[in-house]
């Protein structure tokens, strides 16, 4: 009978993963995105509102940066409701090292 060998292990402790888990949502790349759109999305909707009547009306008598400013806020609020709903989260424990491309072992007979 063989033995499987045993799974390479990254030397981190349950806290360690659980501190990297957090400042991987930290900088998650569906918040980054999120808030600049966020941000050039404020800057399109005020510039729509405050914005002339002559600039307003440009395309075809639509406020296209009041509309696509309001589309910005739409896209920015669904990335950082997707980040916020299904975070990063630390590795099971036994699963903790065997890497993205996860192939289960069959039990040894």
């Amino acid at each position: 009978m063989s033995e499987t060998p045993p799974l390479p292990s990254t030397g981190a402790s349950d806290e360690e993963e659980a501190r990297a888990a957090r400042a991987a949502n930290r900088f998650d790349i569906r918040r980054l995105i999120g808030g600049l759109f966020a941000l050039y999305g404020v800057v399109l909707t005020v510039v729509g509102i405050v914005g002339s009547h002559q600039v307003k009306h440009k395309a075809a008598g639509i406020n296209i940066d009041l509309w696509t400013g309001l589309g910005m806020l739409v896209f920015a609020a669904v990335m950082i409701a997707w980040a916020l709903a299904r975070p990063v989260r630390p590795e099971p424990p036994e699963t903790r090292g065997e890497g993205s491309g996860r192939i289960r072992r069959a039990p040894a007979t």
